[in-house]
C-alpha cells in the first residue's frame, strides 16, 4: 500500500484560474506532446469545460455542451485560429488522447478544489 507521509517538497506556484490551465498543459508537457498552438486550444477547451461545470452539473451534459459547434466556435476566435487549422488540431488533440470518445480526457482536467481555490498535484517517485 502507499503510505503517505508529509510531503518531502512543496512548491507553491502563483497564479490565477486563467493562468492557471495554460501552465497546467506545459506541466504535463512530457505527457502529451503537443505543440505550443495545440496547446492553446487544449488550454481554451479545459478553461472553458471549467467555466460551464459551474452551471452544468450533469458530466454527460457538460461534455456535449463543451464538444458543441457554439463552443467550438468561442474557442477558434479566442485562439484567433481559422476552421482548417482548428480541424488539424483537434485531429492532433484526438490522437494524443487529449479528446477520447468525443470528451476531454479525463487525466488532462485537473480537480480544483473550490473552497480553497487551489490545485495540488502529488508527484509519487518510487526510486526502488
Amino acid at each position: 500500500g502507499l503510505i503517505m507521509k508529509k510531503p518531502d517538497s512543496v512548491v507553491m506556484i502563483p497564479g490565477n484560474i486563467d493562468s492557471f490551465f495554460r501552465k497546467w498543459f506545459e506541466f504535463l508537457e512530457p505527457f502529451h506532446k503537443l505543440t505550443s498552438r495545440e496547446m492553446d486550444v487544449a488550454t481554451a477547451f479545459v478553461k472553458q469545460r471549467y467555466k460551464l461545470s459551474k452551471v452544468v452539473q450533469d458530466p454527460d451534459i457538460l461534455d456535449k455542451v463543451l464538444m458543441s459547434e457554439d463552443t467550438k466556435r468561442t474557442i477558434r476566435e479566442e485562439c484567433n485560429i481559422t476552421l482548417p487549422h482548428f480541424q488539424v488540431i483537434m485531429g492532433k488533440l484526438r490522437k494524443n488522447q487529449i479528446i477520447v470518445n468525443g470528451k476531454i480526457n479525463p487525466r488532462f482536467i485537473p480537480n480544483i478544489d473550490e473552497e480553497s481555490g487551489s490545485f495540488k498535484l502529488l508527484l509519487y517517485f518510487n526510486l526502488k
